[in-house]
């Protein structure tokens, strides 16, 4: 046994105590790679790498857009209905928040995501309400003023009097009462 420990090599400080016999690898019957192999593990390696970036790049971006649209679940059959749409859509690789917006609006047409209702009814709600206001806003800029009336043509002139007398007649409805001009 000494004779044969004394031909291998050994390495001493490792252990818990730095007294532990390491054996190194008989490196005579280990074959050579050609120069085409080593690069294709390099590549490979490399390739590897960059997946792993990409999938924690990816991550931090599906956690930005979950946070961002708090309709979609946060959940792993929603997370992987993502990843392969945006596989499918841009082919495998890095996806910004862009590809997430593109996914969404893909499997949200083709109802495969598992959304939140109560966040949905919410939403649909606010943008009722946000529609409402920009249409009373519009109504408004674009009432009839007849300062500007001398240098409009005949079509918007008509167009704009006749949207006047529409708001007031449905302000006067609101009151209770009608428009008499």
């Amino acid at each position: 046994m000494s004779r044969e420990m004394s031909q291998q090599s050994r390495v001493s400080g490792t252990g818990s105590y730095g007294n532990a016999t390491v054996y190194r690898e008989n490196l005579d019957n280990v074959e050579e790679l050609t120069a085409a192999q080593v690069k294709a593990a390099y590549e490979a390696a490399l390739s590897e790498d960059q997946a792993a970036q990409d999938r924690a790049e990816n991550q931090l971006d599906g956690d930005a857009f979950i946070t961002a649209h708090p309709e979609v679940k946060d959940t792993v059959a929603n997370a992987k209905l993502f990843v392969h749409e945006m596989d499918r859509m841009f082919g495998p690789g890095r996806h910004p928040i862009t590809h997430f917006e593109a996914a969404n609006e893909s499997l949200k047409a083709s109802g495969f995501l598992v959304l939140d209702q109560n966040v949905l009814a919410a939403q649909q709600k606010q943008a009722a309400k946000q529609r409402y206001k920009t249409e009373r806003e519009h109504i408004t800029t674009e009432t009839f003023d007849e300062r500007e009336a001398d240098s409009l043509p005949l079509e918007e002139l008509r167009r704009r009097a006749d949207e006047e007398v529409r708001q007031q007649n449905r302000s006067a409805g609101e009151r209770g009462g009608y428009y008499n001009g």
